[in-house]
C-alpha cells in the first residue's frame, strides 16, 4: 500500500506546473490593479474637468469686465445699454485710476480690486462697479479676487479664482493637497479713444508744425476771414 501511494505522488505534475485554479489567481492580481487605474483615470478626468470649469468662469469675468469698461452702464452679458446713459466725460482721466497705476500709490498694485463673491455696486468707485457687475457671472461656490491695473498704455482686469471643493482621494494622494487655483487677465481695447487720441494729437502736430515755420499765411488766413463775413484786404 505504501508503496503504491508512493508511485501515485511520484506520478503526479509539480504544484507550479497545473493548471487548476489558474484563472482565480491571474484574476485576483489583474483585477486590483485595472480597478486601480480606472479610478485613477476617472478622478483625474474630474480634475481636468473642475480645472476648466474654473478657468473658462475666470476668462468669461475678466472678458466681461473689460467688454463694458468703457461705458458703466453696460450690460455685462449682451453689451446692452439703455441710450442716453453714459460715463461722465474726463472719467479717464479722473475716475480710471491712472495716476495710481503711474505711480502705485495703490498699496503698490497700481490699480484696483474686488474680493469676490462680492455684491454689486451702483455706485461709487468707477472701476469697482464695472468688475463688479461682471463679477455676477462667477458660479457660487467659488471666490478669489478681481483686480484692475492701469499702466497708461496698456490697461487689463485680472482675475483669480479657487474652488475649495477638492476630490478627496486626489487631495490625499498629491504631496501638499490638491489646490484649484487659476488666473486669467484682458486686456482693455477702447478703439474710440485711440481714434480720437490720434485726431487729437494730428491736430495739434499740424498747428505747431505750422506755427514753427514762421507765421501765419496770409492767403489761408484771408480765406478763412472770408468765410466768416470778415473784410480782407
Amino acid at each position: 500500500m505504501l508503496i503504491k501511494r508512493a508511485k501515485n505522488f511520484l506520478s503526479r505534475r509539480p504544484v507550479w506546473n497545473r493548471q487548476e485554479g489558474n484563472f482565480t489567481i491571474e484574476a485576483s492580481l489583474v483585477l486590483p490593479i485595472v480597478l486601480i487605474t480606472v479610478s485613477l483615470l476617472l478622478f483625474m478626468c474630474l480634475y481636468l474637468y473642475q480645472k476648466s470649469f474654473l478657468l473658462q468662469a475666470s476668462s468669461a469675468v475678466s472678458e466681461r469686465s473689460s467688454f463694458i469698461w468703457d461705458n458703466s452702464h453696460k450690460e455685462a452679458v449682451s453689451g446692452s445699454v439703455v441710450p442716453g446713459l453714459y460715463d461722465g466725460l474726463y472719467w479717464r482721466l479722473t475716475d480710471d485710476h491712472l495716476i495710481s497705476g503711474l505711480f502705485g500709490l495703490n498699496n503698490g498694485k497700481g490699480g484696483n480690486s474686488l474680493q469676490l463673491p462680492g455684491g454689486s455696486f451702483s455706485e461709487g468707485d468707477l472701476a469697482q462697479v464695472k468688475m463688479s457687475k461682471a463679477a455676477l457671472a462667477v458660479p457660487s461656490g467659488m471666490n478669489g479676487e478681481m483686480r484692475y491695473d492701469h499702466q497708461l498704455f496698456i490697461r487689463r482686469v485680472y482675475t483669480q479664482l479657487s474652488w475649495p471643493q477638492v476630490i478627496s482621494p486626489l487631495d490625499r494622494a498629491i504631496p501638499g493637497g490638491m489646490k484649484l487655483t487659476t488666473l486669467s487677465q484682458s486686456v482693455i481695447v477702447d478703439p474710440v479713444e485711440f481714434i480720437r487720441t490720434v485726431e487729437l494729437m494730428r491736430y495739434y502736430g499740424s498747428k505747431f508744425s505750422k506755427s514753427g515755420s514762421g507765421g501765419t499765411n496770409p492767403a489761408a488766413a484771408s480765406k478763412v476771414l472770408g468765410q466768416y463775413g470778415g473784410k480782407t484786404q
